[in-house]
């Protein structure tokens, strides 16, 4: 091996990476990209001198991008600087293919005045280009009834970076429950590609693969090449 090319563990190309592995105490794992972290951002989320790099917030519940479109606007939702935009439905199997859709803009109110950024979370993806530090590839997803279903709009979240956790701000009691009522949403397949993705494919924090790659691993030695088509 090159290591020139593929670093080992004991000589990075960057000792820390733009991103945290997060857990919660209702999903199994997410990404949060803090290499996209402003000084807006930190400024008003990340600096509070009894409990730095944390912070609390209201969820506010989208059910895919189409949801989110509708309804960012609606001053009923109460959406405010306190708030964490959450989507769900958008991971390999609910979108399928996982959408780059978790990077959500403030509504046009919080826009105007200066609030360019509001923590979002979700079971999709976010463009590598992206300027939002968003929590991202959260898994189990929803569609395969993954615990983003259990959250409703104005619960509490807290986001701890230095112990890279982000927790719903429920008993544990009221987790049980609301998992044992968790509705998984029925997907329509628009073509059979989508029903033989959405058949055999992973979570996003296992690469999002299919999860028969392991068989046809080695082809030539295992099972010999394939035959030609012409």
């Amino acid at each position: 091996v090159d290591k020139d090319v593929i670093k080992t563990f004991k000589n990075p190309l960057v000792k820390n990476a733009g991103f945290i592995v997060m857990k919660s105490n209702f999903f199994s794992s997410a990404v949060m990209k803090t290499s996209a972290i402003s000084l807006e951002f930190r400024k008003r989320y990340l600096s509070n001198p009894k409990n730095p790099n944390a912070f609390e917030t209201n969820a506010v519940v989208f059910e895919g991008p189409e949801d989110y479109r509708s309804r960012i606007n609606d001053e009923n939702l109460n959406i405010d600087e306190n708030s964490i935009l959450m989507i769900r439905g958008c991971g390999p199997v609910g979108y399928p293919g996982s959408g780059e859709v978790v990077n959500m803009q403030p509504p046009d109110r919080l826009l105007k005045k200066g609030i360019n950024t509001l923590p979002t979370i979700g079971d999709g993806r976010q463009s590598g280009t992206s300027e939002s530090p968003s929590i991202l590839n959260v898994s189990p997803e929803s569609a395969i009834g993954g615990s983003l279903l259990i959250v409703k709009t104005g619960d509490k979240i807290k986001v701890d970076l230095n112990n890279s956790r982000i927790d719903l701000l429920i008993s544990d009691e009221e987790i049980a429950n609301r998992k044992k009522n968790i509705k998984i949403p029925k997907l329509k397949n628009q073509t059979p590609w989508q029903e033989i993705s959405r058949s055999l494919v992973g979570q996003l924090e296992t690469g999002a693969c299919l999860e028969t790659e392991s068989v046809y691993l080695d082809i030539t030695n295992t099972k010999g090449m394939p035959r030609h088509s012409h």
